[in-house]
């Protein structure tokens, strides 16, 4: 795949991508989500590296596994794990499967923000084990 063909999914390795799904005609039944993601934010804000997701949206984002250790040296890991399944719960919960972080200047099927917070919380627990 060419650079253009994935411009709309969130990288989070070097050849991993989590794949965008359309949301054509979906885009008024969005519900916001930034309250759900709760404890998450000290995380998603350190991984704002690239731009700011104001100008850029998911792009201004690293969320390769490097990046996210990097931003892991600070914070509290069993904080974040619990507050990873505590997302995860609440966005399942969501009464919409478009979702949108005014936040993150992002729109995503609640799949692919699934996905996402299923690497954090992967990426999270790997630091855990590492000892890092």
């Amino acid at each position: 795949m060419t650079e253009r063909d994935r411009q709309y999914d969130i990288q989070i390795g070097d050849d991993a991508w989590i794949e965008f799904i359309d949301l054509d005609g979906r885009y008024d039944q969005a519900v916001d989500i930034d309250a759900l993601l709760g404890e998450l934010w000290p995380l998603i804000c350190r991984l704002e590296t690239h731009c700011v997701a104001g100008c850029c949206g998911m792009d201004a984002y690293d969320f390769t596994p490097e990046a996210i250790a990097t931003a892991l040296l600070e914070l509290d890991r069993a904080q974040l794990h619990a507050a990873c399944a505590a997302a995860k719960e609440a966005v399942t919960a969501a009464a919409s499967d478009v979702l949108l972080s005014s936040t993150m200047n992002h729109y995503a099927d609640k799949r692919v923000f699934l996905q996402l917070l299923g690497h954090l919380d992967a990426c999270i627990v790997a630091q855990d084990r590492a000892g890092a």
